[in-house]
């Protein structure tokens, strides 16, 4: 397996952070209080629908043939591929409130990345709660 993915994603923590869709979760981040301003929610609160997939060792299934004469050179067929589905909190590091020039350009570099909280994943037709998810 180690090889597998060292032929699909590469050896390098660049190549793999490129490449490796089964490590990759894609996140739609609303701030709640957008949809309901009177609410008294904090205004850093926000609701992410997350998704991602596993089990993904192919470019369409988890077989690889040699570029030379065509032979199966991997064959995985037996892992399942699967897409993931969360729903989590998460935080707007821009809506927290401080005067600090350097924290405000802090909390904007980070923003883009979704803050670690518990989530609710949903694949191969079951729930179950992660502890973290980002």
């Amino acid at each position: 397996m180690k090889n597998r993915a060292n032929d699909l994603y590469g050896s390098s923590f660049q190549g793999r952070l490129l490449k490796d869709y089964n490590a990759q979760t894609y996140w739609f981040s609303a701030n709640i209080k957008s949809f309901f301003p009177k609410s008294k929610l904090p205004d850093w609160l926000n609701l992410s629908i997350g998704y991602g997939a596993d089990g993904m060792y192919g470019g369409y299934e988890n077989i690889a043939y040699s570029k030379t004469d065509g032979s199966v050179t991997f064959d995985r067929r037996d892992i399942k591929r699967y897409r993931q589905w969360y729903l989590a909190p998460d935080v707007d590091l821009t809506k927290i409130k401080t005067k600090s020039k350097l924290l405000k350009s802090v909390f904007s570099a980070l923003n883009v990345l979704k803050f670690p909280t518990p989530a609710l994943e949903f694949s191969n037709g079951r729930f179950k709660l992660k502890p973290i998810a980002f």
